[in-house]
């Protein structure tokens, strides 16, 4: 019972949206209250038989389609599954690069254990923005531009400090100097993205 109940739920809010309509458009279709719509469409309640004929001849359907799930339901499913294995993939590449820098942490830790803490942090610090290009080559692929935006954000500064750690150990006084380049790219990568934008929207428009 419960599962048809969110299956009318999806199928009423499906319906209403192809049919361009707000919550408070179709109650006052139906001389209902937007609640009562609201109410219907998160499957906490159900409708009776009058108002899903009524429904049903707004929407151009019949009483049944409510019943049986919807096609774009079903897609939406798919898609959102499909989504999730990208990422899952995407996390577990990110996790192997983490692993690898275990590996090595604990065996130059054993071979020479006086260096194994520097060894641990120059080596977990190193695996962040290599994961971070695994995440940016997968989000090139698979990812949208806001995510590209944010992951290369992500490892430019992480890159930072990386070289500042490296370029501290010979010339303390100027490795700050290093997030000035920082800075600078990502300004760069901020103006890509805008322009990344516009022209997509350009597109889409046309």
């Amino acid at each position: 019972m419960e599962e048809l109940k969110q299956t009318i739920a999806a199928n009423l809010a499906a319906y209403r949206k192809q049919a361009n309509l707000t919550q408070q458009q179709l109650a006052e279709k139906i001389n209902y209250s937007d609640k009562a719509v609201s109410k219907w469409e998160r499957g906490e309640g159900v409708p009776d038989v009058l108002v899903l004929k009524e429904l049903a001849d707004i929407y151009g359907v019949t009483v049944n389609d409510f019943l049986v799930p919807h096609a774009s339901a079903k897609k939406k499913l798919r898609l959102k599954d499909f989504w999730a294995k990208r990422w899952l993939i995407t996390l577990l590449s990110a996790g192997l690069v983490f692993l690898i820098a275990t590996i090595v942490t604990v065996i130059w830790s054993i071979i020479v254990p006086a260096s194994g803490k520097d060894v641990a942090m120059y080596s977990y610090i190193t695996a962040i923005p290599v994961a971070l290009i695994v995440t940016l080559v997968f989000s090139c692929i698979w990812g949208k531009l806001w995510m590209r935006c944010a992951v290369a954000s992500a490892l430019i500064w992480t890159l930072c400090l990386l070289l500042h750690l490296v370029i501290r150990i010979v010339v303390t006084e100027y490795a700050w100097m290093i997030y000035l380049i920082g800075a600078a790219l990502q300004v760069l990568v901020i103006l890509w993205f805008v322009l990344a934008y516009f022209v997509r929207r350009g597109k889409s428009k046309q």
